[in-house]
């Protein structure tokens, strides 16, 4: 079993334990009924010793009031005089109906209040298997940490006799209100509560009226819904360890897919070697395989582009660097006119190799930093403006064009020197290759949500088949003498800084010859 289905089961058992409490608080609710029926007695006892406060003769009055009951009530009513001895008791076969005097009512086997609930039961709940499971370990808990009862004496003590002289009778014939708890006997064990109140009759006590009657139905109620709860009970406990299997299941299985699909993504060298495959799940286990699919597809793409870069920067440098190692070879027996060209074609390669370098090190840090870099809201119409002023240097080469009545402020969120960096690189890339008597045109319009920047040039254009490529890195369309001043890093430069503002770089032929690069920045508000 995994963790996390026993974390799942556990935590279901938990809601077990809900109906275990049940089983505690049926206590206090006998508790209560028991209160309730010892409240109803009493009711009782005082009613007829009400009716025989003004009674002459108690005895004839107490038969007589006995007689006209016919057996109706559900306890046992007894009345003695002042000296204990037994008047009128309803349980006396002349004082019954025919049909009741003929019964012999039997005697359950329940528990006292102050005993255990869950031990003095009838027979046949005791030896359910039900029963035993879950009832024996409450016992043994209750033994545990519930102080024993204190033993209650036996009902046996009024049989038979004429004189009831118990504790509670006592108290009565002292003008107080007497109660007590007693086991019957016989074929069962039951408890019987008994109230006894006195007769008051011209200030004195005349007789007691003593009420007593067996908790055997009330007690059977509660085994049976105990039973009952049993059953709940140990339905629950099944209906939670399905529960948990089936959602852990759900869960586990996926999950260990996603796990195996991990370990095996790369090799023990650490090359990718497979890919994440999204799941079916329309949960969130689905999800996050569809976004470690979509995860590993970037992460295969970088590496390949890692791949593709590492190799083209070796093609790079691997010219200079042969430009170098042959110019220092041929130096060697060369004389003073020619080793001087030597050293010149050195220093020619080593400085495109460190403009290489440099360029390496700046989209590198594009890559890694420009995520982390401080950014504030700024007004790129006035950085524009700015700009062709100074490439222009009083001249005219550029010429800054905006549309008529639309000459407002643009604002975007962003890092002033990278706009800048853009900027220029496109105003260069125009200069290299425009004619130097023509103009280049620097456009400002609102495009939408964004602001749009775009150089135009008058110069030979870009073939169509290289449109697609002139952003990747160390591409590049320049005649072969010119390619030596340049890196072809510059436009990809460009496109890493604008794309990470969330926005855009392009290009297009334009039209009468020349080509156009744009970019676009969202804005954040304009004035």
């Amino acid at each position: 079993m995994s963790k996390l289905t026993l974390r799942l089961l556990v935590f279901n058992l938990l809601l077990v334990f809900f109906p275990i409490g049940m089983f505690f608080y049926l206590d206090t609710y006998e508790k209560q009924l028991l209160t309730g029926m010892e409240n109803a007695m009493v009711q009782q006892g005082r009613l007829i010793a009400a009716a025989l406060r003004e009674s002459d003769d108690i005895k004839e009055d107490g038969l007589t009031l006995l007689r006209n009951m016919e057996g109706r009530q559900d306890a046992r009513i007894r009345i003695v005089d002042e000296a204990g001895q037994l008047l009128a008791d309803s349980s006396s076969p002349s004082l019954l109906p025919e049909s009741k005097a003929l019964s012999s009512p039997g005697v359950s086997k329940v528990s006292s209040r102050g005993s255990s609930l869950y031990e003095e039961i009838s027979p046949s709940l005791r030896e359910h298997w039900l029963y035993k499971t879950a009832v024996y370990p409450l016992n043994i808990i209750k033994r545990l940490f519930v102080e024993p009862p204190v033993p209650l004496p036996s009902a046996e003590y009024y049989s038979a006799s004429t004189e009831l002289l118990g504790p509670e009778i006592m108290e009565a014939l002292q003008g107080r209100y007497g109660a007590y708890t007693r086991y019957s006997s016989g074929g069962q064990r039951s408890v019987n509560l008994y109230s006894a109140l006195p007769v008051i009759r011209k200030e004195a006590v005349a007789g007691v009226v003593l009420i007593s009657r067996s908790t055997y139905r009330i007690l059977t109620d509660l085994y049976k819904l105990r039973l009952d709860m049993v059953r709940v009970f140990f339905l629950s406990l099944s209906a939670a360890a399905v529960l948990s299997l089936i959602l852990a299941r759900t869960i586990t299985i996926p999950v260990r897919k996603l796990r195996d699909q991990a370990e095996s993504f790369l090799d023990h060298r650490g090359r990718i070697r497979g890919s994440f495959r999204s799941l079916k799940n329309r949960d969130e286990i689905g999800d996050l395989s569809r976004s470690l699919d979509s995860l590993s597809g970037r992460l295969e793409e970088y590496v390949g582009f890692m791949d593709g870069f590492s190799s083209d920067l070796s093609h790079e440098l691997k010219n200079p660097v042969a430009s170098i190692l042959n110019a220092v070879e041929l130096s060697r027996d060369a004389d003073t006119p020619d080793r001087d060209r030597f050293l010149e074609i050195i220093q020619k390669e080593g400085r495109r190799i460190q403009r290489l370098i440099d360029d390496m090190r700046n989209i590198s840090q594009i890559d890694v930093q420009i995520g982390e870099e401080s950014r504030g809201i700024m007004d790129i119409s006035t950085l524009v403006r700015e700009l062709v002023h100074q490439k222009n240097a009083g001249g005219e080469r550029f010429i800054l064009q905006e549309k008529q009545g639309n000459q407002r402020d643009f604002m975007i969120r962003a890092s002033e020197d990278r706009i800048v960096q853009c900027l220029v690189n496109l105003m260069d890339n125009a200069d290299s290759f425009s004619d130097p008597a023509e103009p280049i045109l620097v456009r400002m319009e609102e495009a939408g949500q964004s602001v749009e920047i775009s150089v135009l040039d008058r110069g030979p254009g870009i073939p169509e088949g290289n449109i697609p490529k002139l952003f990747n890195r160390f591409f590049s369309d320049r005649t072969a003498p010119d390619k030596q001043n340049h890196s072809g890093l510059g436009l990809s430069i460009v496109h890493s800084i604008v794309q990470a503002y969330g926005g855009t770089v392009f290009c297009r032929n334009r039209e009468g010859g020349g080509a156009v690069f744009s970019l676009c920045i969202p804005l954040q508000y304009f004035t």
